[in-house]
């Protein structure tokens, strides 16, 4: 019943945009329903529920291109809205490249399940949610003597989108996430408090671990106790999978059809250039029933497809939008990655560091930037020097300084840990000779 009233209610706001003059409409009817629990120190800290609804409307009159919002979703109160929005957009500088896509390329709904939706997530009863944070909270509540503060935090999303385009797309997309994290706090020493954490992402409920969350965050927290800097210079950097795709943002976003068109973009003129190692080898692979980021097709309603992004270090795609291929004389292609893959290699994590030699191991990037123009990058890290393959002391206060370009020419290994529970499964990743300043 919901979901038929949603799909009425983003007809009936097209057939308003229309009625009030607008040569083509996008709308997108988005709703979330959302739970949420944190515990701290054993104690109930907060329980949320929300359900949240929201449209979303491109409006194309003479070339111009006007983009609205509104969480008033109800029929009663649209027309103002939209007749507000078509006003607005009568006023806008017209821009010829803003167009809907190519019906050709929209997705004609042949695809298969994507079985990533937990239907049941908004049926159950919340005692079921609170029992499963509690559970992971006794865990780590009082389970070490050096223990400061624990937290738990339970949430759970599920997103369900109606999209309608006027010339030619009606589609409807569902995913659902369920996040389960411990994160404590411990004494450390010089007055340090060194704080980590855990977390496991699942898209059923049912598949949730019940147990190893607080165990992993407790353990991860306490080797961070003795934290300092080490001597600044060239070492082999092994960054540790849960945040290795970090290093992947800056070249994305260099990928993208307003980076290349505003020439804000140090990719710019490299499709099919050898832009990495041989081992930067990189999928988007959006169709694979039971992954997250799993999806029929983008925000534009282009259908969806396996799409090599990086090939043994070549360049394979860009990601243009319509408006950015007509202003760039390109074919588009998509607006992103959705289920992005790095291909994995044969090493653990600790045969990575079996073979480094001295390097240092990063786990958390804190702060920092990459200039999109230039590629140079300068990122604050925390970590662990390693020698011979074991840990010899936790690092931070550091940062890591370079160049994109020349970083992933430099990757020599990658690991075959990635999280197979992710949208990104990017694995531990090792890079020769990269610059850090400590001390």
């Amino acid at each position: 019943m919901e979901k038929m009233k949603n799909k009425e209610i983003t007809e009936y706001a097209m057939s308003l945009a229309l009625k009030h003059g607008c040569q083509d409409v996008k709308v997108v009817l988005m709703q979330n329903n959302e739970d949420a629990i944190d515990l701290r120190d054993g104690k109930m800290e907060r329980i949320h529920h929300a359900l949240a609804r929201s449209l979303v409307m491109n409006l194309f009159i003479d070339g111009r291109d006007g983009f609205f919002y509104t969480n008033k979703v109800e029929k009663d109160g649209l027309e103002a809205f939209i007749r507000q929005a078509v006003e607005t957009t009568r006023m806008l500088e017209p821009d010829e490249s803003h167009t809907l896509a190519d019906p050709s390329l929209y997705y004609k709904g042949d695809g298969p399940a994507l079985c990533n939706f937990d239907a049941t997530l908004s049926q159950m009863d919340p005692q079921e949610k609170l029992a499963l944070a509690m559970e992971a909270d006794s865990q780590l509540v009082g389970s070490h003597p050096s223990i400061i503060s624990a937290e738990t935090r339970y949430s759970d999303r599920q997103y369900q989108g109606w999209y309608l385009i006027s010339n030619g797309f009606q589609g409807y997309e569902e995913c659902s996430r369920a996040t389960l994290t411990s994160i404590c706090t411990v004494e450390g020493t010089d007055g340090q408090h060194p704080m980590d954490g855990w977390g496991e992402s699942r898209i059923f409920f049912k598949d949730m671990p019940r147990q190893g969350i607080a165990q992993t965050a407790l353990e991860r927290t306490l080797r961070k106790v003795g934290q300092r800097p080490v001597q600044s210079g060239k070492y082999t950097m092994i960054v540790e999978s849960p945040v290795a795709g970090n290093l992947l943002v800056p070249m994305l976003s260099a990928m993208t059809g307003q980076a290349l068109h505003q020439r804000t973009s140090f990719l710019q003129n490299c499709q099919d250039v050898q832009v990495g190692s041989p081992l930067l080898d990189v999928v988007d692979d959006p169709l694979i029933p039971g992954t997250r980021g799993a999806s029929h097709f983008d925000e534009d309603g282009v259908a969806t497809k396996r799409r090599m992004i990086f090939e043994e270090g070549r360049l394979r795609t860009y990601f243009i939008d319509t408006p950015s291929a007509h202003k760039l004389g390109l074919k588009p292609t998509t607006l992103g990655v959705h289920h992005m893959v790095f291909t994995p290699g044969q090493s653990t994590l600790e045969h990575l560091m079996g073979q480094a030699g001295k390097a240092i191991l990063v786990t958390d990037f804190n702060g920092g930037n990459c200039d999109p123009s230039t590629g140079y990058f300068s990122y604050g890290i925390e970590g662990f020097l390693v020698q011979g393959g074991v840990i010899v002391q936790p690092v931070s206060g550091m940062n890591v300084t370079g160049n994109m370009l020349d970083l992933w020419k430099s990757l020599v290994a990658v690991g075959n840990d990635a999280d197979p529970w992710e949208a990104e499964l990017i694995p531990s990743l090792m890079f020769s000779d990269v610059n850090f300043s400590g001390i």
